[in-house]
């Protein structure tokens, strides 16, 4: 065999190796290798968004804790640790002191919810519009945690005894229902006083309503006359002198000067040359303006301005008593009550 052929032969074994351990390797090992850079690479990218997505929810939670920490210093609500039913009834009771004309209290049950727990009231009377808000006012906005819900408020028209003219004034008063929840024994932290801030009156509600929406613009029923003040449409006007206009009422003669008061009015002028008087009248919440002649006794009314009725408002307590478990409550000594009826299962 010659040279040539031996070295042509040796070629083609080296070439076909280089050919096999290159096809071996691109398309054996090389897509193995492929495969698991290619893994590694996507792991990483994984990492890194993982990574990624913790820094913006540390930075969002970062700024949660915050503005819960902040929340938290802010609070002005107490969770006492220990709370009894006699001591709510008690500061219920000072709370609708004024203004109530039924009150009744009873109490439906104590839950423990785990990390609280809860005394539950039904509530029912009956009192002014503005003394029930303003108990309502206390009971949210007092530093003590209750929650009102189930409101339901009706209009009461009712009559109240004048011991003086013995004759019976019309009030409308407010007729209510509603059920209280009252939480205590909360968590380790929530009953410490030492954080708690004071709240500016002027972030809170008005303690006066800016309506009255059982009070209506117009009476259908005038009231009665329960101070025996001069009815102008009843009562003769017999003389006007000076600056006084003179009334007989009931055979008794009845003096009166410019700003007195009369039966569902004043008087607003005395002309003594005219012999003419003027009231101003309210009837209803309807104003009219009467003219009396002396000469001819006749009454000329005009009816004037617009239709308003002032509302008699009841009375609004102003200094509410602390809460029951609160830090002035234990330093007033208060809510030394007797306990309600509890429903029997």
């Amino acid at each position: 065999m010659s040279n040539d052929v031996l070295n042509t032969l040796i070629m083609t074994v080296v070439m076909a190796l280089a050919i096999g351990a290159g096809f071996y390797v691109t398309q054996k090992v090389q897509p193995a290798e492929i495969e698991r850079l290619e893994q590694e690479e996507e792991a990483i990218r994984l990492r890194q968004a993982e990574v990624e997505t913790l820094m913006a929810e540390e930075s969002i939670a970062s700024v949660e804790a915050a503005e819960a920490l902040q929340r938290w210093n802010a609070r002005y609500k107490i969770l006492p640790d220990q709370l009894t039913s006699p001591d709510v009834v008690d500061y219920l009771n000072a709370l609708s002191r004024s203004g109530f004309r039924a009150f009744d209290i009873t109490l439906s049950g104590v839950q423990n919810r785990g990390t609280f727990s809860v005394y539950t009231y039904n509530i029912t009377g009956m009192a002014y519009y503005e003394s029930l808000y303003a108990f309502i006012w206390n009971v949210e906005n007092g530093r003590g945690l209750y929650q009102l819900h189930g409101l339901s408020v009706d209009k009461e028209v009712t009559t109240i005894p004048d011991r003086e003219n013995e004759v019976d004034r019309q009030v409308v008063l407010a007729r209510f229902a509603m059920t209280m929840d009252a939480y205590f024994a909360g968590s380790d932290g929530m009953s410490a006083p030492d954080s708690l801030m004071e709240i500016p009156a002027s972030v809170l509600p008005p303690r006066r309503p800016p309506v009255n929406p059982f009070y209506p613009l117009i009476l259908t029923d005038l009231p009665n006359n329960v101070d025996d003040l001069v009815d102008v449409e009843m009562d003769g006007l017999v003389s006007v002198v000076g600056g006084q206009a003179v009334f007989v009422r009931k055979g008794e003669m009845r003096t009166l000067r410019v700003g007195d008061r009369v039966f569902l009015g004043h008087v607003a002028s005395v002309d003594p040359n005219r012999a003419r008087v003027v009231i101003a009248l309210n009837k209803g919440g309807i104003r009219e303006r009467v003219e009396l002649d002396l000469q001819t006794g006749e009454r000329f009314r005009q009816a004037i301005g617009s239709v308003q009725l002032e509302n008699v408002r009841g009375p609004v307590m102003e200094d509410a008593p602390p809460a029951p478990g609160t830090p002035e409550a234990r330093r007033s000594g208060l809510y030394q009550g007797t306990a309600i009826p509890t429903p029997q299962n």
